[in-house]
């Protein structure tokens, strides 16, 4: 999985937000031919934070139009993923059912995770890279 960075839903929100800083960086990994992935579950919980400030209609343009971009791939939710996010969920308390699942596919794909959070830091052998704004 060299080259592909997951995003968290904070960095995915600053992005479709155009957030100057965060469009550099992720257009020069682009550049550079990484691959932004994401999971399904950052899908709904970005659509649902735009839903509550922008109305459902202005949201499901916004997703759509993300989904068919080329910035991003939002991936299903596999087996082997759900059982260790459950694992993870169990292990690290702190961690929301969401953040779970994307620690467990950033681990298993061994690749970083960009996020505006800081808790991650937290995760035993998680790549973590923390995008200010």
């Amino acid at each position: 999985m060299k080259n592909t960075i997951f995003l968290d839903t904070g960095v995915i929100s600053l992005y479709q937000s155009n957030h100057k800083e965060t469009i550099k960086k992720i257009n020069t990994k682009k550049k550079n031919q990484y691959r932004f992935i994401s999971s399904e579950i950052n899908y709904i919980e970005l659509f649902t934070h735009l839903c509550r400030q922008k109305g459902k209609l202005s949201s499901q343009i916004i997703m759509e139009n993300l989904r068919k971009g080329e910035m991003i791939d939002f991936l299903p939710i596999r087996k082997n993923i759900s059982i260790f996010a459950g694992e993870l969920k169990c292990k690290y308390y702190f961690l929301s059912m969401v953040d779970s699942i994307i620690v467990a596919e950033a681990l298993i794909r061994n690749i970083l995770i960009y996020t505006t959070e800081t808790h991650f830091k937290d995760v035993e052998s998680l790549k973590v890279k923390k995008i200010d704004y």
